[in-house]
């Protein structure tokens, strides 16, 4: 086997984690409920807390991947995300599972940007599209990982020592980054296409300037922060719904128990890593294709939103076929980060991603609290759910169509042309 392909299997497999860590919370929001005493505001908070961790490293992440390294920064904060899993099993108040659940956050947060730059670096610009798609589709294989197979796991075992194994399954994982990772291969072992690979800065003061006045071209850019506020919408709606409150929802609207909602979310997280697989390879390497492809499947993904709002409780015998098609198209989102990469020279690839992603897991965040926020608000004694069910995703379903309308106008209000040399 190529060296870039051990070197892929060895990201995949960290996002794996990063993956099921981000969506078990649905599966086990039964049993948090009931070991810590939350509400539905509470649960949403804990539930948010692993998204605001993500999201808080997301900028650091960018410029330590371009600075210091994708490699030991893989690794370090992979470490971090070991103690938060222990940390989380071992949690027995509510503020203690809220301080693991930002440390597991904040710690696998720092994964998927220097596994983008590592990737760009080992099989090139032309390739990137299908190889992110590949790290999600793999990564999809976490969220599956995180539905019925949880939900058969900690049956057995509880949730608790679960999270304890999933904390040294991903020390492990600590290990081999830090023995097979490069950064970048040998100039013998280049790929054909020109790879994103910065120049090595003469020295710190450099790098930081360098990177300071990067990030003034990115704030500057429209094209860029109009399809950051298409990822945002995205990702406020796809995790809100997948990491938390399909769970609620399904149990208290249908009475499902952990098991089928864990089987029912299977086939969403089989739709998305099917969508993100497919999606890479219709990409191809025009950008105008892409964002045909992109807009294509985030259309679809809209229109699932309308039955969950507007047939809340009468859509038992469609619903797995619904969250199907919702997942295969969401998965089209993968093509995104493509999109964004080439708003800016190559050098700022680790940058950009940073901040596109953050945008998308504080949305993440956010939406969670909020939806919580919402159903408490409207169903304090679980007497009301369907309304309140309809008035959360409602939300969702609004954030989510005026950020398709900005990402289907992109190349007319905001051409590639616009491009700016970092």
């Amino acid at each position: 086997m190529q060296r870039r392909w051990v070197i892929f299997w060895v990201l995949a497999g960290s996002y794996f984690f990063v993956m099921f860590h981000r969506f078990c919370t649905a599966v086990m929001a039964g049993d948090l409920t009931t070991d810590l005493g939350l509400d539905p505001a509470a649960l949403g908070f804990l539930s948010s807390m692993y998204l605001l961790g993500y999201a808080s490293v997301q900028i650091p992440v960018g410029i330590l991947s371009d600075w210091w390294g994708a490699r030991k920064t893989m690794s370090l904060f992979l470490l971090v995300a070991s103690l938060g899993a222990f940390a989380f099993g071992k949690a027995d108040s509510y503020h203690a599972a809220v301080i693991a659940r930002w440390l597991v956050g904040a710690g696998v947060g720092c994964v998927y940007v220097p596994a983008l730059r590592v990737l760009g670096c080992w099989f090139g610009k032309d390739s990137f599209a299908f190889m992110t798609g590949m790290l999600l589709a793999v990564g999809n294989l976490g969220a599956l990982g995180s539905t019925w197979p949880l939900a058969v796991i900690k049956s057995i075992w509880g949730w608790r020592a679960t999270m304890e194994v999933v904390g040294l399954i991903t020390l492990v994982l600590v290990v081999l980054l830090w023995l097979v990772i490069k950064d970048a291969p040998p100039e013998t072992e280049q790929p054909t296409e020109p790879s994103p690979t910065p120049e090595k800065p003469a020295s710190v003061e450099t790098t930081a300037g360098a990177q300071s006045g990067g990030l003034r071209v990115m704030f500057k850019s429209k094209r860029f922060w109009a399809l950051t506020f298409y990822f945002f919408a995205f990702e406020t709606t796809i995790i809100s719904f997948q990491g938390l409150w399909a769970g609620p929802y399904l149990k208290r609207i249908y009475a499902m128990s952990d098991t089928s909602i864990g089987y029912a979310l299977t086939w969403l997280a089989l739709g998305l890593m099917f969508g993100a697989m497919l999606s890479g390879i219709l990409a191809g390497r025009s950008l105008q294709r892409r964002h045909a492809v992109l807009t294509s499947g985030m259309f679809g993904y809209l229109l699932c939103w309308f039955p969950i709002v507007f047939a809340t409780d009468s859509l038992a015998p469609y619903m797995t076929p619904l969250l199907t098609f919702m997942g295969f198209c969401g998965g089209f989102f993968s093509i995104s980060f493509g999109i964004a990469r080439e708003c800016f020279a190559a050098r700022m690839a680790g940058t950009a991603l940073g901040v596109y992603n953050f945008t998308g897991f504080v949305g993440g965040g956010l939406g969670m609290w909020v939806m919580g926020l919402i159903v408490r608000s409207l169903s304090p004694d679980a007497g009301n759910d369907i309304v309140a069910f309809q008035a959360a995703f409602g939300l969702a379903l609004a954030l989510m169509l005026v950020g398709w309308i900005i990402l289907f106008m992109l190349p007319r209000a905001f051409p590639a042309t616009e491009r700016p040399s970092a």
